[in-house]
Order: structure tokens, then sequence, then C-alpha cells
């Protein structure tokens, strides 16, 4: 039993190691797009900052997070063929990773298939939707499809899978039934905008901009941030990271609404990185001390600094957006790097404080000896 648990738990930080290695290499990836000369390896470049983030960072981190809730062995199938896709991409491995990609994508969403079954909830279903624009997505992606026709599916990916965990976690605050109805309509109704996309890019990225406003509003209306920002530590850590998540969507929304989507350029930066950076990642930051626990089994200390990071994600993200609305690269790398730094700190804060707690068992444990 002690040799098969050992096992396991080598897996599981193997897994770990896997999405934190390319989140890394996504951010890497990251700079050279922005036009950086950094040495790289010639399967890292900046086409691959994508895909990186998206499966090798997000996907494998996600799956692994559902597959230690369910607690069952098939359900690490999915996070398994992420890692391994993500490997053998970053070795130029493409053709064999594009079909572990397919097979995780393919896997992760029969996880949460499976899970809506077991409980037929909204949230559940909202999740199962995620992990359907993930397979949509990463089909297109390996079919050769140009990236700004795979990207509506790849934000439905992180968006819907967080929408179904705001709405499952939200549930102290008992939001009438039509409202959660209404919510679950409005998350159908962004996998309709992404089919609608293809038939005509502009109207349907409109239709999904103001789904994802009235999507902001009902958060904003029903989560229980509202109340929790007047708590303390983690508590109110989350609630500040999640309002001003739900900010920068509402920001997106707008920005979407006027400009429409370039198939390329400063503008389709903007609107990507509002999304993924300005929400998923405040999304990841406020989350961060509940994941991490379930990941792990350990507890993250608080410590007022986090803050810094949350502060510096914002601000940098500002100077980016504005880089870019106004055509100036220089204040667009700025922002660019700020960003990275922020990153950068927040997962580093929390290897700090976890390798502390550790570090103050033992000595604990030791004195107990004596």
């Amino acid at each position: 039993m002690n040799r098969r648990r050992s096992l396991n738990n080598a897996i599981f930080t193997l897994l770990l190691m896997t999405a934190a290695l390319s989140l890394l290499a996504g951010l890497y990836a990251g700079l050279i797009r922005l036009g950086i000369l950094l040495p790289a390896p010639p399967e890292l470049n900046g086409m691959t900052h994508g895909p990186l983030m998206i499966n090798g960072f997000l996907a494998t981190l996600i799956s692994l997070e559902r597959a230690a809730a369910f607690e069952k062995i098939w359900t690490y199938l999915a996070p398994l063929c992420f890692a391994v896709s993500t490997l053998l991409l970053l070795v130029g491995q493409s053709l064999i990773g594009g079909f572990f990609l397919f097979t995780g994508s393919l896997l992760f969403l029969a996880v949460l298939i499976h899970l809506w079954r077991l409980h037929p909830a909204a949230h559940h279903l909202i999740m199962a939707l995620g992990s359907l624009s993930l397979l949509v997505g990463n089909i297109l992606f390996l079919s050769g499809e140009i990236i700004h026709s795979v990207i509506v599916w790849w934000i439905g990916f992180p968006l819907l899978t967080i929408f179904g965990e705001r709405l499952e976690l939200n549930r102290i605050m008992r939001p009438p039934r039509r409202a959660i109805q209404l919510f679950t309509v409005l998350c159908l109704g962004w996998v309709g905008a992404s089919v609608w996309y293809h038939l005509d890019i502009q109207a349907g990225w409109r239709i999904a901009c103001l789904l994802l406003i009235l999507s902001a509003v009902w958060l904003i209306r029903y989560d229980v941030a509202r109340r929790t920002i007047r708590s303390v530590e983690w508590t109110r850590y989350s609630a500040f990271c999640l309002l001003t998540g739900y900010g920068w969507l509402v920001l997106t929304s707008l920005t979407g609404l006027w400009y429409g989507i370039p198939v390329a350029g400063p503008l389709y930066d903007a609107l990507l990185h509002m999304i993924f950076v300005g929400f998923v990642f405040s999304m990841i930051f406020a989350h961060a001390a509940v994941i991490i626990p379930s990941l792990t089994g350990r507890d993250v200390p608080y410590h007022a600094g986090f803050y810094l990071p949350a502060i510096l994600l914002h601000l940098f993200l500002a100077m980016r957006v504005i880089g870019d609305l106004i055509w100036i690269h220089e204040i667009r790398i700025i922002g660019s790097y700020g960003n990275l730094i922020a990153i950068l700190l927040f997962f580093g804060g929390i290897i700090i404080r976890l390798a502390g707690a550790r570090a103050k068992e033992r000595l604990q444990a030791s004195e107990q000896q004596v």
C-alpha cells in the first residue's frame, strides 16, 4: 500500500512539474512572440505560446484538479495525456504529441460528462461545456486551422470552467432558480456564438462579447465575493482577485463590442490578454488557496505580500493594453515583462510559503522528539 501511494505521489508530482514547465515555457515563448530576441530551441517559438499556456498549463492543471477531486484512477489519464503531449511538443514530436493532445481532450470531456451524469447540476453542465470547447479548439488546431479561428474555443475552455466553478462555490448565496437558468443559457449561448464565429467572425465575436458582459454582470451580482471582500486574509484576497477579474471581463466585452476582433495585431493582442491575463490569471490567483491544498495536501500560509503580484498584474496589463491601443510597442513590452514578473512573483511566493511551512513543521516535530 505504501509503495502504491509513493508511486501515485510521484506521478502526481510529475504532472504538477510538467504543468509548471509548460507555464515557464509558455511565458518564454510569449516573449519570443513579442519579437524579443531570446535563445530558444527550434521547437520553442512564438507560435507555441498559445498551445503551451492553454493545453500544457491550464488543461493539465484543471484536469489534474478534477481527477484529484474524483479520486478515480482512470480520470488521471487526461492530465497524463496533456502532460505527455506537452513534453513531446517541447522536443519537436508534434505528430504523436497531437495524438496525446486529442486523447487527453476527449478523456477530459468524458470525465466532465460522467460527473454531470452523476450529479446533473447546472455548474457541472457548464464545466462540461468548457471541456467541450477545449476539445473542439484542439481538433481545429490539430487540423491546421489558423489560431484566430481556434481562439474563441480556447477562450471558452477556461471561461466556462471558471464560470461553472464559481456557480458551484456560490451556492451559499442561494441565487434564485431562474437566475441559475439564465446563467446556464448565457453559457450555452457562448458555445452557440463560437459556432457562429466560424460563419461570420465579427458577428459571432460581438454576440460572444454581449454574452460575456451579461455573464460578468451576473457574477458581480451573485458572487459571494461581494460579501467576502470585507473578510480577512485569503478570503478577502480571493474576493479582490475575483472582482478585479470580473472587471476585466467587462472591459474586454466593451472593447470587443466597439472594435470587433482583428485576425492579428496589437488590438488582437490586447483582447486576448485582457481575458487570459486579466481574467484567467486573476481567477488562478483567487483560487490558489483552495486549489493548491487539494493538489498538494498542504495549506498555503497567508501573507499580505500576495497583494503585490496581484496589483502588479493589473497595472502592467493596463500598460500593455494601452500600448496596444496607441500602437507604442515599447509600452507593450514593458507591460508584458511586468505581467511576467507578477506571475513569477505569485508562484514564487506560493513555493516559499509552502517551503517555510514545511520547515516549521519539521522543526516542531524534532523539538517534540527531543
